[in-house]
């Protein structure tokens, strides 16, 4: 059995590829890949405005890092007490943005 590479599939897979045969005046088939326009991408507003919020999440916050840095304090003396609920809460406020974002 020999494969010519003249079927269907062998044409289905050249335009799919971009690739065109050409036949030249010496009986001889050479390759030309078709010309494809430039590629565009359009961000709409509201992509462009998810951007900006991810990237302002993203900033350090002086205040955050003020709070940790007493809370690890309070743990390395002994004297960190949170509630229950006050956990609770924070995790629920944790995946609702997560959620969101």
């Amino acid at each position: 059995m020999q494969i010519s590479g003249h079927g269907k599939v062998d044409h289905l897979a050249k335009l799919l590829l971009g690739v065109q045969e050409t036949e030249s005046s010496g009986g001889r088939q050479g390759a030309a890949r078709t010309q494809v326009g430039k590629d565009e991408v359009q961000i709409s507003a509201q992509a462009k405005e998810l951007q900006r919020i991810r990237e302002l999440a993203n900033q350090p916050d002086s205040e955050r890092t003020e709070h940790v840095e007493r809370i690890r304090r309070a743990l390395d003396s002994g004297t960190y007490d949170v509630s229950g609920r006050a956990v609770g809460d924070a995790i629920m406020k944790q995946v609702l943005t997560d959620a969101i974002l």
